[in-house]
Protein backbone atom coordinates (compact mmCIF):
# COMPACT_ATOMS: atom_id res chain seq x y z
CA UNK A 1 0.00 0.00 0.00
CA UNK A 2 2.85 2.41 0.80
CA UNK A 3 4.34 1.79 -2.64
CA UNK A 4 0.95 2.46 -4.24
CA UNK A 5 0.74 5.79 -2.44
CA UNK A 6 4.22 6.69 -3.70
CA UNK A 7 3.05 5.93 -7.25
CA UNK A 8 0.10 8.23 -6.65
CA UNK A 9 2.00 11.08 -5.00
CA UNK A 10 5.23 11.07 -7.04
CA UNK A 11 4.84 10.87 -10.83
CA UNK A 12 8.55 10.08 -11.23
CA UNK A 13 8.51 7.17 -8.81
CA UNK A 14 7.78 4.42 -11.34
CA UNK A 15 10.63 5.55 -13.58
CA UNK A 16 13.06 5.85 -10.67
CA UNK A 17 12.01 2.46 -9.27
CA UNK A 18 12.24 0.74 -12.65
CA UNK A 19 15.69 2.17 -13.31
CA UNK A 20 16.99 1.22 -9.85
CA UNK A 21 15.70 -2.35 -10.14
CA UNK A 22 17.21 -2.78 -13.59
CA UNK A 23 20.57 -1.35 -12.49
CA UNK A 24 20.64 -3.60 -9.42
CA UNK A 25 20.13 -6.62 -11.68
CA UNK A 26 23.01 -5.46 -13.89
CA UNK A 27 25.23 -4.92 -10.81
CA UNK A 28 24.44 -8.47 -9.66
CA UNK A 29 25.24 -9.72 -13.15
CA UNK A 30 28.62 -7.98 -12.91
CA UNK A 31 29.42 -10.03 -9.83
CA UNK A 32 28.06 -13.47 -10.67
CA UNK A 33 27.44 -13.43 -14.44
CA UNK A 34 23.70 -13.98 -14.71
CA UNK A 35 23.52 -13.20 -18.42
CA UNK A 36 25.56 -14.23 -21.41
CA UNK A 37 27.39 -11.52 -23.35
CA UNK A 38 24.87 -11.87 -26.17
CA UNK A 39 22.02 -11.08 -23.79
CA UNK A 40 23.82 -8.02 -22.42
CA UNK A 41 24.38 -6.72 -25.96
CA UNK A 42 20.68 -7.24 -26.71
CA UNK A 43 19.76 -5.22 -23.62
CA UNK A 44 22.06 -2.41 -24.77
CA UNK A 45 20.19 -2.42 -28.09
CA UNK A 46 16.89 -2.21 -26.25
CA UNK A 47 18.14 0.84 -24.34
CA UNK A 48 19.31 2.91 -27.29
CA UNK A 49 16.33 1.89 -29.43
CA UNK A 50 14.09 2.98 -26.53
CA UNK A 51 15.58 6.47 -26.90
CA UNK A 52 14.91 6.25 -30.65
CA UNK A 53 11.30 5.23 -30.04
CA UNK A 54 10.70 7.99 -27.48
CA UNK A 55 12.04 10.56 -29.95
CA UNK A 56 9.91 9.16 -32.77
CA UNK A 57 6.89 9.11 -30.46
CA UNK A 58 7.33 12.83 -29.74
CA UNK A 59 7.02 13.39 -33.47
CA UNK A 60 4.25 10.91 -34.30
CA UNK A 61 2.43 10.18 -31.07
CA UNK A 62 2.42 13.65 -29.51
CA UNK A 63 2.77 16.00 -32.50
CA UNK A 64 0.97 13.94 -35.15
CA UNK A 65 3.77 14.26 -37.75
CA UNK A 66 5.14 11.34 -39.73
CA UNK A 67 8.67 10.69 -40.95
CA UNK A 68 9.99 7.69 -42.84
CA UNK A 69 13.52 9.07 -43.04
CA UNK A 70 14.50 9.15 -39.39
CA UNK A 71 17.07 6.39 -39.84
CA UNK A 72 19.21 9.05 -41.52
CA UNK A 73 19.34 11.08 -38.29
CA UNK A 74 20.40 8.03 -36.31
CA UNK A 75 23.07 7.23 -38.87
CA UNK A 76 24.25 10.84 -38.87
CA UNK A 77 24.58 10.74 -35.07
CA UNK A 78 26.54 7.47 -35.28
CA UNK A 79 28.92 8.76 -37.96
CA UNK A 80 29.43 12.04 -36.11
CA UNK A 81 30.42 10.11 -33.01
CA UNK A 82 32.93 8.02 -34.92
CA UNK A 83 34.32 11.05 -36.78
CA UNK A 84 34.64 13.27 -33.70
CA UNK A 85 36.07 10.48 -31.56
CA UNK A 86 38.65 9.44 -34.14
CA UNK A 87 39.71 12.89 -35.38
CA UNK A 88 39.27 15.31 -32.50
CA UNK A 89 39.54 13.14 -29.41
CA UNK A 90 36.67 14.83 -27.59
CA UNK A 91 35.30 13.17 -24.47
CA UNK A 92 32.14 11.12 -24.28
CA UNK A 93 29.76 13.84 -23.08
CA UNK A 94 30.62 16.55 -25.64
CA UNK A 95 30.62 13.93 -28.38
CA UNK A 96 27.12 12.59 -27.70
CA UNK A 97 25.76 16.11 -27.24
CA UNK A 98 27.18 17.23 -30.60
CA UNK A 99 25.91 14.00 -32.16
CA UNK A 100 22.43 15.02 -31.08
CA UNK A 101 22.64 18.77 -31.73
CA UNK A 102 23.88 18.60 -35.33
CA UNK A 103 21.13 16.17 -36.47
CA UNK A 104 18.71 18.46 -34.61
CA UNK A 105 19.65 21.29 -37.01
CA UNK A 106 18.78 19.05 -39.95
CA UNK A 107 15.58 18.11 -38.13
CA UNK A 108 14.62 21.79 -38.12
CA UNK A 109 15.16 21.88 -41.90
CA UNK A 110 12.91 18.83 -42.24
CA UNK A 111 10.36 20.62 -40.06
CA UNK A 112 10.31 23.48 -42.57
CA UNK A 113 9.47 20.93 -45.27
CA UNK A 114 6.67 19.59 -43.08
CA UNK A 115 4.98 23.01 -43.03
CA UNK A 116 3.97 22.54 -46.66
CA UNK A 117 3.15 18.83 -46.52
CA UNK A 118 0.87 16.58 -44.49
CA UNK A 119 0.18 12.89 -43.97
CA UNK A 120 0.97 10.75 -47.04
CA UNK A 121 2.85 13.49 -48.86
CA UNK A 122 5.02 14.17 -45.81
CA UNK A 123 5.73 10.43 -45.45
CA UNK A 124 6.81 10.17 -49.10
CA UNK A 125 8.97 13.30 -48.88
CA UNK A 126 10.76 12.16 -45.72
CA UNK A 127 11.26 8.69 -47.19
CA UNK A 128 12.94 10.28 -50.20
CA UNK A 129 15.17 12.39 -47.95
CA UNK A 130 16.13 9.32 -45.92
CA UNK A 131 17.04 7.27 -49.00
CA UNK A 132 19.08 10.18 -50.37
CA UNK A 133 21.06 10.54 -47.15
CA UNK A 134 21.67 6.77 -47.09
CA UNK A 135 23.41 7.08 -50.47
CA UNK A 136 25.34 10.10 -49.17
CA UNK A 137 26.66 7.91 -46.36
CA UNK A 138 27.89 5.41 -48.95
CA UNK A 139 29.65 7.95 -51.15
CA UNK A 140 30.95 10.52 -48.63
CA UNK A 141 34.10 8.52 -47.92
CA UNK A 142 35.94 11.39 -46.22
CA UNK A 143 33.31 11.48 -43.46
CA UNK A 144 31.93 7.93 -43.32
CA UNK A 145 34.80 5.84 -44.75
CA UNK A 146 32.29 4.45 -47.26
CA UNK A 147 31.64 0.71 -47.38
CA UNK A 148 34.71 0.07 -45.24
CA UNK A 149 32.78 1.49 -42.31
CA UNK A 150 33.93 3.61 -39.40
CA UNK A 151 35.44 2.05 -36.29
CA UNK A 152 35.84 3.47 -32.80
CA UNK A 153 36.47 2.36 -29.24
CA UNK A 154 34.18 2.33 -26.22
CA UNK A 155 33.88 5.65 -24.33
CA UNK A 156 36.00 6.80 -21.42
CA UNK A 157 34.75 9.13 -18.66
CA UNK A 158 37.14 10.61 -16.07
CA UNK A 159 39.70 7.97 -16.91
CA UNK A 160 37.28 5.04 -16.60
CA UNK A 161 36.95 3.06 -19.84
CA UNK A 162 33.59 1.37 -20.45
CA UNK A 163 35.12 -1.64 -22.20
CA UNK A 164 32.93 -4.07 -20.29
CA UNK A 165 29.52 -4.32 -21.96
CA UNK A 166 27.80 -4.42 -18.58
CA UNK A 167 29.41 -1.13 -17.55
CA UNK A 168 28.27 0.42 -20.82
CA UNK A 169 24.76 -0.94 -20.25
CA UNK A 170 24.65 0.91 -16.92
CA UNK A 171 25.81 4.12 -18.60
CA UNK A 172 23.26 3.81 -21.42
CA UNK A 173 20.49 3.04 -18.93
CA UNK A 174 21.27 6.19 -16.95
CA UNK A 175 21.10 8.25 -20.15
CA UNK A 176 17.75 6.64 -21.00
CA UNK A 177 16.52 7.54 -17.51
CA UNK A 178 17.45 11.21 -18.06
CA UNK A 179 15.70 11.14 -21.46
CA UNK A 180 12.57 9.67 -19.89
CA UNK A 181 12.44 12.32 -17.15
CA UNK A 182 12.96 15.15 -19.64
CA UNK A 183 10.26 13.75 -21.93
CA UNK A 184 7.81 13.26 -19.07
CA UNK A 185 8.18 16.91 -18.08
CA UNK A 186 8.05 18.07 -21.69
CA UNK A 187 4.76 16.41 -22.56
CA UNK A 188 3.12 17.87 -19.44
CA UNK A 189 4.39 21.37 -20.15
CA UNK A 190 2.87 24.10 -22.29
CA UNK A 191 4.91 22.78 -25.22
CA UNK A 192 3.57 19.25 -24.77
CA UNK A 193 -0.03 20.47 -24.65
CA UNK A 194 0.54 22.53 -27.79
CA UNK A 195 1.97 19.48 -29.60
CA UNK A 196 -1.07 17.41 -28.61
CA UNK A 197 -3.44 20.14 -29.79
CA UNK A 198 -1.61 20.30 -33.13
CA UNK A 199 -1.88 16.52 -33.44
CA UNK A 200 -5.63 16.53 -32.86
CA UNK A 201 -6.39 19.41 -35.25
CA UNK A 202 -4.20 21.97 -36.99
CA UNK A 203 -7.14 24.32 -37.45
CA UNK A 204 -8.25 24.10 -33.83
CA UNK A 205 -4.66 24.62 -32.67
CA UNK A 206 -4.33 27.74 -34.81
CA UNK A 207 -7.65 29.01 -33.49
CA UNK A 208 -6.21 28.76 -29.96
CA UNK A 209 -3.19 30.83 -30.97
CA UNK A 210 -0.74 27.95 -31.33
CA UNK A 211 1.97 28.58 -33.94
CA UNK A 212 2.22 25.57 -36.26
CA UNK A 213 5.60 26.80 -37.48
CA UNK A 214 7.06 26.93 -33.99
CA UNK A 215 5.75 23.61 -32.71
CA UNK A 216 6.36 21.59 -35.86
CA UNK A 217 9.96 22.76 -35.76
CA UNK A 218 10.17 21.85 -32.05
CA UNK A 219 8.76 18.37 -32.72
CA UNK A 220 11.16 17.60 -35.57
CA UNK A 221 14.12 19.15 -33.74
CA UNK A 222 13.58 17.21 -30.51
CA UNK A 223 12.90 13.97 -32.35
CA UNK A 224 16.08 14.35 -34.42
CA UNK A 225 18.09 15.16 -31.27
CA UNK A 226 16.87 12.00 -29.52
CA UNK A 227 17.54 9.81 -32.55
CA UNK A 228 20.99 11.35 -33.08
CA UNK A 229 21.79 10.74 -29.41
CA UNK A 230 20.72 7.11 -29.80
CA UNK A 231 22.89 6.86 -32.91
CA UNK A 232 25.85 8.00 -30.83
CA UNK A 233 25.17 5.28 -28.26
CA UNK A 234 24.82 2.78 -31.11
CA UNK A 235 28.28 3.73 -32.42
CA UNK A 236 29.87 3.37 -28.99
CA UNK A 237 28.06 0.09 -28.33
CA UNK A 238 28.75 -1.60 -31.67
CA UNK A 239 32.13 0.12 -32.22
CA UNK A 240 31.47 -0.05 -35.96
CA UNK A 241 29.23 2.01 -38.25
CA UNK A 242 28.29 0.83 -41.76
CA UNK A 243 26.15 2.68 -44.35
CA UNK A 244 23.87 -0.28 -45.08
CA UNK A 245 22.40 0.00 -41.57
CA UNK A 246 20.58 3.29 -42.21
CA UNK A 247 18.03 2.31 -44.83
CA UNK A 248 14.26 2.61 -45.01
CA UNK A 249 13.91 -0.66 -43.09
CA UNK A 250 15.22 1.00 -39.93
CA UNK A 251 12.81 3.93 -40.33
CA UNK A 252 9.94 1.45 -40.68
CA UNK A 253 11.18 -0.34 -37.55
CA UNK A 254 10.96 2.99 -35.69
CA UNK A 255 7.37 3.34 -36.84
CA UNK A 256 6.64 -0.23 -35.78
CA UNK A 257 8.10 0.37 -32.30
CA UNK A 258 5.69 3.17 -31.46
CA UNK A 259 2.67 1.50 -33.08
CA UNK A 260 3.24 -1.84 -31.36
CA UNK A 261 4.26 -0.37 -28.00
CA UNK A 262 1.77 2.49 -27.91
CA UNK A 263 1.48 5.96 -29.41
CA UNK A 264 1.90 8.98 -27.13
CA UNK A 265 3.40 6.84 -24.38
CA UNK A 266 6.86 6.69 -22.84
CA UNK A 267 6.27 3.17 -21.56
CA UNK A 268 4.91 2.21 -24.96
CA UNK A 269 8.11 3.42 -26.62
CA UNK A 270 10.26 1.25 -24.36
CA UNK A 271 7.91 -1.72 -24.79
CA UNK A 272 7.97 -1.39 -28.57
CA UNK A 273 11.77 -1.19 -28.62
CA UNK A 274 12.01 -4.27 -26.42
CA UNK A 275 9.57 -6.14 -28.65
CA UNK A 276 11.42 -5.43 -31.89
CA UNK A 277 14.85 -6.23 -30.43
CA UNK A 278 14.11 -9.24 -28.24
CA UNK A 279 11.23 -11.17 -29.83
CA UNK A 280 12.90 -11.90 -33.21
CA UNK A 281 16.05 -13.10 -31.39
CA UNK A 282 13.99 -15.38 -29.16
CA UNK A 283 12.12 -16.81 -32.12
CA UNK A 284 15.37 -17.52 -33.99
CA UNK A 285 16.16 -20.20 -31.42
CA UNK A 286 12.88 -22.05 -32.05
CA UNK A 287 12.78 -25.10 -34.36
CA UNK A 288 11.27 -24.66 -37.86
CA UNK A 289 10.25 -21.00 -37.39
CA UNK A 290 13.76 -19.91 -36.45
CA UNK A 291 15.10 -21.12 -39.78
CA UNK A 292 12.88 -18.82 -41.86
CA UNK A 293 14.83 -16.11 -43.67
CA UNK A 294 14.01 -12.54 -42.52
CA UNK A 295 11.74 -13.84 -39.76
CA UNK A 296 12.14 -10.49 -37.97
CA UNK A 297 10.37 -8.61 -40.79
CA UNK A 298 7.58 -11.20 -40.86
CA UNK A 299 7.08 -10.94 -37.09
CA UNK A 300 7.11 -7.14 -37.16
CA UNK A 301 4.49 -6.98 -39.91
CA UNK A 302 2.31 -9.59 -38.24
CA UNK A 303 2.59 -7.86 -34.87
CA UNK A 304 1.58 -4.50 -36.37
CA UNK A 305 -1.49 -6.06 -38.01
CA UNK A 306 -2.58 -7.79 -34.80
CA UNK A 307 -1.95 -4.74 -32.61
CA UNK A 308 -3.83 -2.38 -34.94
CA UNK A 309 -6.72 -4.86 -35.10
CA UNK A 310 -7.01 -5.88 -31.45
CA UNK A 311 -4.99 -3.33 -29.44
CA UNK A 312 -5.08 -0.07 -31.44
CA UNK A 313 -3.72 1.88 -28.47
CA UNK A 314 -0.62 -0.36 -28.33
CA UNK A 315 0.49 -3.24 -26.11
CA UNK A 316 1.70 -1.11 -23.20
CA UNK A 317 -1.29 1.24 -23.19
CA UNK A 318 -3.73 -1.66 -23.45
CA UNK A 319 -2.07 -3.50 -20.56
CA UNK A 320 -1.93 -0.27 -18.55
CA UNK A 321 -5.62 0.54 -19.00
CA UNK A 322 -6.92 -3.03 -18.70
CA UNK A 323 -4.69 -4.45 -15.95
CA UNK A 324 -2.37 -2.00 -14.19
CA UNK A 325 -4.73 0.92 -13.59
CA UNK A 326 -7.72 -1.17 -12.39
CA UNK A 327 -5.41 -2.97 -9.94
CA UNK A 328 -3.80 0.31 -8.88
CA UNK A 329 -7.09 2.06 -8.14
CA UNK A 330 -8.51 -1.01 -6.45
CA UNK A 331 -5.56 -1.04 -4.07
CA UNK A 332 -6.09 2.66 -3.32
CA UNK A 333 -9.87 2.19 -3.09
CA UNK A 334 -10.53 4.69 -5.89
CA UNK A 335 -13.68 4.40 -7.95
CA UNK A 336 -12.77 6.18 -11.21
CA UNK A 337 -9.58 4.94 -12.82
CA UNK A 338 -8.12 7.00 -15.61
CA UNK A 339 -5.05 8.83 -16.72
CA UNK A 340 -2.18 8.51 -19.11
CA UNK A 341 1.41 7.44 -19.21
Amino acid sequence: MAIMKLFNNNPYFKYILGTIIFMIIVFIDLQIGLFASRTVNLLIRVVYFSIVAIGFNILLGYAGQISLGHAAFMGFGAYLTAFISNNFGLGFLPTIILSGLIPMIFGIVLGLVALRLERLYLAIATLGIGVTIEFVFREWVWFTNGFSGARLSRPEIFGFAFNNSRHFLLLATFILFLVVLFTYNLIRSKTGRALSAMRDSNHAAQAMGISLLKYKLIAFALSAFYVGLAGSLYAYAERYVHPSTWGAELSLDMLAMVVIGGLASIGGSITGAGFLVLVPRLVQDLPVIGGITNINFILTGLAMILVIRFMPIGIYNWFDYKVIQPFYYKMLNFDDPGGDD
